[in-house]
């Protein structure tokens, strides 16, 4: 394997910092878009370089392309407060804006590029009568929960593959869980008894640990599958009622059992976000392992989800976990 120089946006989120660690631990160059000094100084611990841009902008940044082998596009353009339907369409616009800039850095500076890595969401994939999908499922027409947002990506990355070459290799993630993003408070909501189930808790939800985010994104990058997509998922598709269960048992607390139906959570946390917390979905994560050889280092919840309670817990005590 020979080592890449990687340009990663979005690198300080939730799948950013991960990410980072495990591209420069495989021994790849890393350049890292980042907004502020905070962020450059972390990014510089990691053993990355940081480079000072934001994808709203044209500017300097854009020159750090020019001799990239890879660009991992994990950014985000999420609003604050309710992720309503007519917020998640103008963060897509947002986000078709971002993309743009960084597809016109990279047209520009000539960059040999082996893979562009896009990440994108289920919500963007029509599910059989049995409710799975995988790589041949068709992309839905009318886009719902988070697709919304990636759906009006999809068709600028796209356009650029068969217009000029872009070598792009797309992900559809599940719903990825790792100690920052919506997680942590989801463990607080279940720990302080404010919880409530989406629609009547049957529906599956198909889970990913961040860390095989990391693996798979990475994977993607060292094989460059050229036009080729994933579906990035663990083993074990899990009911939403179910899995609120196995949470409620490691953190100590009684399993929530209050349910409000679709409707009623649009109006607390947005149409988008209660679309896909109550979406019916089980994914084959096959491809995923035997073209991208990822080999999961969480293969369900039930190895995933318990380190992070009892880091949430060390936290809240103010003790350090044992082996931290």
């Amino acid at each position: 394997m020979s080592p890449e120089t990687v340009f990663v946006a979005g690198a300080t989120g939730l799948v950013g910092k991960p990410l980072l660690r495990r591209l420069v631990d495989r021994g790849h160059h890393v350049r890292a878009l980042v907004r502020n000094d905070p962020s450059a100084t972390m990014v510089l611990t990691m053993g990355a370089e940081p480079i000072l841009g934001d994808l709203s902008t044209p500017g300097p940044w854009q020159d750090h392309l020019g001799d990239c082998t890879s660009v991992i596009d994990a950014s985000q353009a999420r609003p604050r407060g309710r992720l309503t339907a007519r917020r998640a369409t103008a963060a897509g616009r947002d986000r078709v804006r971002f993309t743009q800039n960084l597809l016109t850095a990279i047209r520009n500076g000539h960059a040999s590029l082996g893979s562009y890595v896009w990440l994108t969401g289920l919500d963007e994939l029509v599910p059989t009568a049995e409710r799975w999908v995988d790589e041949g499922s068709p992309l839905a027409l009318r886009p719902h929960g988070f697709a919304r947002i990636g759906s009006q990506i999809r068709p600028v990355v796209e356009a650029a593959h068969q217009t000029w070459g872009l070598p792009l290799v797309s992900l559809h993630m599940g719903l990825i869980y790792g100690p920052e993003g919506w997680f942590p408070d989801y463990l607080r909501r279940i720990q302080r008894r404010r919880f409530a189930m989406v629609g009547d808790g049957q529906n599956f939800v198909s889970l990913v640990s961040v860390h095989d985010v990391a693996r798979a994104i990475v994977a993607a990058v060292e094989r460059r599958p050229a036009g080729e997509r994933f579906v990035v998922v663990d083993d074990e598709p899990v009911r939403q009622a179910e899995f609120v269960r196995f949470v409620a048992d490691r953190l100590g607390v009684s399993a929530p059992r209050r349910k409000v139906p679709l409707w009623l959570a649009g109006l607390v946390v947005g149409r988008a976000a209660a679309e896909t917390a109550a979406a019916d979905v089980r994914a084959h994560n096959r491809r995923m392992k035997s073209e991208l050889g990822v080999t999961l280092e969480f293969p369900s919840y039930r190895e995933g989800v318990p380190p992070l309670v009892a880091e949430y817990l060390a936290s809240a005590s103010g003790v350090r976990p044992a082996g931290s």
